[in-house]
């Protein structure tokens, strides 16, 4: 079970939902350092000030000054860029502003740098355009050497991008997720549970539809579980009554077909007391029937019950009865259950194996979390292979287990008083003949429960 959920990932809707943020989360990470690195500046740009545009103006003015004549306009081009350009022989266009402090630090320190070799550095404040960012405008007389410097942090793409990068993908990865998790719900979620109201529409038009197919997560699978369960149980109850008023309809046939011969026939024929008989057979099959289906729809009123006594209590009244019932059990076992329907079904027990057994002998003992209660005949017992059908509604088996005018329901009683408890009915060999009709019962509800789910 581990190994599969390791291979299949986790099966629950929130540790799903937590895989896939910590999934997105870890994607957003590696995005992020790719994108770092793709996008790295090769240039970095200079800090707001004149001391970088000092620097670097210094640099470009020694580099063209080493050049000679014929290549230094190529070097002062190529050593331009947008914050930093050189012009040769005649200067380059800017718009003139007034004098500001960065312009006026920047001349001071220039002059300090060329002193010794000018007279006299002119640095004036500019603008490239209207709009554009103010520059510095350094002019070198006695070189011939015009720049224009950007005294402000003049952002390139790579700039740009490095900066909002990681505000870009981290909206951008809520994004993905939110967009993931909603498409995720729609599919995992609300598909299964569109299809659970569909089927449970449809079932109320249909009584046998295919099972729903329990996919998705641990929650949506346990209510198709549910839900197939719930549609088998009615589908069988359905299926249980027909065939009850099918049995009813065939037992009555026989005594009211005798009752008309005998009205058509009169005279000696008409017997009082045969058709009293047949009268009292058939008030019999039809209260026989009204029991077994007011059992079903009874609701049950629990009470805290000792088993031990309730049972020892039942084979004591057979007992004095003058039959061979002998009870066995020391298990103080205290059950929450209908004290009465519980009776009738250990009853319905003791009796059929009183009238096809000459000796009944009763155990009671705990197993785990179940009272389990055997009863034990010396009868000819039940073939294996009628063993599901002698639990059915006016099911007629073996003559050998068949009273005279009996109707066929005392196990489908005990079965269904059985299954209100939620335990189970088996049926075995006795050695070396006979019949053992077994019970278990779930002594605490969290018991109950959990063999409900099960089944």
């Amino acid at each position: 079970m581990k190994i599969s959920r390791l291979l299949y990932g986790p099966r629950t809707i929130s540790a799903q939902l937590v895989c896939i943020l910590i999934a997105c989360m870890v994607a957003t990470i590696f995005l992020i350092a790719a994108l770092f690195y793709e996008f790295r500046p090769y240039v970095p740009p200079l800090p707001d000030g004149p001391w970088p545009n000092a620097l670097a103006i210094e640099t470009g003015i020694e580099a063209i000054r080493s050049a000679p004549e014929g290549v230094k306009t190529s070097i002062a081009e190529r050593i331009s860029t947008k914050d930093l350009m050189f012009q040769i022989g005649h200067p380059l266009e800017c718009l003139p502003l007034a004098q500001n402090h960065l312009s006026e630090l920047l001349r001071r320190i220039l002059n300090v740098r060329f002193g010794h070799e000018e007279e006299n550095i002119i640095v004036k404040t500019c603008a490239l355009g209207e709009d554009g960012d103010t520059m510095a405008s350094v002019y070198l007389p006695s070189q011939g050497i015009f720049v224009l410097a950007r005294e402000s942090i003049h952002f390139h793409w790579p700039q740009i991008l490095r900066m909002t990068l990681p505000l870009i993908v981290a909206f951008g990865s809520l994004l993905v997720m939110i967009i993931v998790i909603s498409i995720w719900c729609i599919h995992r979620i609300n598909h299964p549970l569109t299809v659970l109201a569909s089927r449970a529409e449809a079932f109320g038009y249909d009584i046998s539809p295919a099972p729903l197919p329990a996919k998705g997560p641990a929650e949506i699978r346990n209510v198709a579980c549910t839900f197939n369960r719930m549609q088998a149980r009615i589908a069988y109850v359905v299926e249980e009554r027909k065939r009850i008023l099918m049995a009813v309809g065939h037992d009555l046939r026989t005594p009211l077909t005798r009752l008309s011969l005998r009205v058509e026939m009169g005279g000696k024929e008409l017997d009082q007391a045969a058709m009293r008989r047949d009268l009292i057979l058939m008030n019999r099959m039809l209260n026989g029937a009204l029991a077994f289906l007011k059992e079903e729809v009874e609701v049950a009123s629990t009470e805290v019950v000792d088993i031990r006594s309730l049972v020892e209590s039942l084979c004591s009244d057979f007992t004095d009865m003058g039959k061979n019932v002998v009870f066995s059990g020391n298990a103080e076992l205290v059950c929450v259950c209908d004290a009465v329907a519980l009776s009738r079904a250990i009853s319905n027990l003791i009796d059929n194996a009183c009238k096809y057994g000459e000796n009944v002998s009763v155990n009671l003992w705990r197993q785990d979390d179940y009272a389990m209660i055997e009863v034990t005949d010396d009868g000819p017992g039940i073939p294996a292979a009628f063993r599901e059908t002698a639990i059915l509604p006016f099911a007629r088996l073996d003559p050998a287990r068949t009273s005279p005018g009996g109707l066929g329901l005392g196990l489908a009683i005990v079965q269904a008083i059985v299954d209100r408890h939620y335990g189970k009915l088996v049926f075995a060999d006795a050695s070396p003949h006979g019949l053992i009709a077994h019970i278990a019962i779930p002594l605490n509800r969290d018991r109950r429960l959990a063999a409900m789910i099960s089944s």
